[in-house]
């Protein structure tokens, strides 16, 4: 007796409803969040996104150029007349970053992953500072705490009396100190600021990446769900027919030609994946050189603060060579001219260690940016720069080739599926009722 009562019509009615209804219920949720995978495939949502790598690509850059300069600025003594010049070019650097994240964090308003990793970026930013000021300080004996030839925009007077640099304390004792204050602070730059800036950066690079991987899913479920729930109405339709011996249901004919509508709505919001997909593909590789180009820069930059620290003040020069070494900038790579002609190091490096006296003067001057080294270091780094400007060009020409997404009707789909369920409702319910 239960297995006639289940496998009555009635029951059967209810079962073939629940079974709609179940499938008009995931049709729904895929025609609703298949709508932002849809739209980020196309030119204005990934023209989004690079804008905001190429923000994190510029935040990198200005805090490996601030770490550059100062480190240059700890190669002189603090009379040396040039110093002014290297303070201001740290000067410059700190409040490029600051305007950088400044600007970044009012376009990311509506981010709060993005700003909470611009704010870590800018409180390393202050501690990194802060190091870096009492290296100054210390270096330069300033205790005065007014305003003068060692005081700066990025490092604020300090109160006046003694300090860790007081007048009493020996110019050699001064310089120790300040070495390992610098050295502390090239440190934290590079394992701390400079690696949540490549956070940044690869959460960005990754969020425009996972577009095309998180679009095929959607794109199947948004032809399969509504084709699934066509068959299942079409399949009801011709069980009632054949159960009943009745007409056709106009509730299920209502149903079945809303859920053609849903899929057509779909396969519009989808029209321009095809050409999408195949085009991503460049825009993909472009991206990858990018990252390349980003990462030689970066290590450019950090190999450059290591030589001004190796020579300069340092209280471990062997640690700053080895650094530098390891960076690989003295032998070529992947068949490409290495950047730097380390064979003009050698006298750099073993300079302070030279009983000649001008050896570290001579030092100096080859190593800042009008000598042969220095020199070096910039074409160096602007062929870098136009590497980056050249994948920067490439992926904005791949960007354009990608086709405009088109209007996402995943909304309008999912209440067309809410007049299917009300078609599917009423014709059920009409030979349900007949059966009572």
């Amino acid at each position: 007796m239960p297995n006639r009562t289940v496998r009555s019509t009635p029951a059967l009615i209810v079962l073939h409803g629940v079974g709609l209804g179940l499938a008009l219920l995931v049709t729904a949720v895929v025609a609703v969040r298949s709508s932002a995978p849809a739209a980020n495939l196309g030119q204005r949502a990934v023209g989004v996104a690079m804008a905001t790598s190429t923000t994190a690509r510029e935040i990198y850059q200005g805090l490996a150029d601030a770490d550059v300069a100062a480190s240059a600025v700890f190669l002189l003594p603090p009379d040396e007349a040039r110093r002014g010049a290297l303070r201001a070019d740290y000067d410059a650097a700190v409040r490029r970053v600051e305007r950088q994240l400044t600007d970044a964090t009012g376009e990311a308003v509506n981010d709060p992953d993005r700003l909470n990793r611009l704010a870590a970026i800018g409180s390393r930013l202050t501690v990194y500072r802060g190091v870096v000021c009492a290296a100054l300080a210390t270096a330069g004996g300033d205790v005065t705490g007014g305003a003068g030839p060692d005081t700066s925009a990025a490092c604020p007077a300090t109160a006046g009396g003694s300090g860790p640099a007081g007048a009493a304390r020996s110019a050699a004792a001064r310089a120790v100190l300040a070495s390992a204050y610098a050295r502390e602070a090239s440190h934290y730059m590079s394992t701390e600021l400079l690696t949540e800036a490549q956070r940044l950066w690869d959460d960005d690079t990754r969020r425009l990446l996972h577009a095309r991987a998180a679009a095929r899913p959607w794109v199947a479920a948004s032809v399969l769900m509504p084709l699934a729930l066509l068959g299942a109405l079409v399949a009801t339709q011709l069980w009632l027919r054949r159960r009943t011996r009745r007409r056709l249901n106009a509730g299920l004919l209502l149903a079945s030609g809303a859920a053609v509508a849903v899929l057509a709505m779909l396969v519009a919001s989808w029209w321009h994946w095809p050409a999408a997909d195949d085009r991503f593909g460049d825009l993909e590789s472009a991206i990858a050189a990018q990252s390349t180009s980003q990462q030689r820069l970066g290590d450019l930059l950090a190999g450059r603060a290591d030589l001004y620290l190796g020579l300069g003040a340092s209280v471990d020069p062997a640690g700053h060579r080895a650094d530098f070494d390891a960076r690989g900038l003295c032998f070529p790579a992947s068949g490409r001219a290495a950047p730097i002609d380390c064979a003009a190091l050698d006298d750099v490096w073993s300079a302070r260690q030279s009983r000649t006296r001008d050896a570290f003067r001579d030092a100096v001057d080859t190593v800042l940016r009008d000598g042969p080294v220095g020199r070096s270091f910039e074409v160096a780094k602007s062929n870098l720069e136009d590497a980056l400007r050249a994948d920067g060009a490439r992926a904005d020409a791949a960007r354009e080739r990608l086709p405009a997404a088109p209007r996402p009707l995943g909304g309008a789909a999912a209440w067309v599926i809410l007049l299917a369920g009300g078609g599917v409702v009423a014709g059920l319910r009409q030979r349900y009722l007949e059966y009572q």
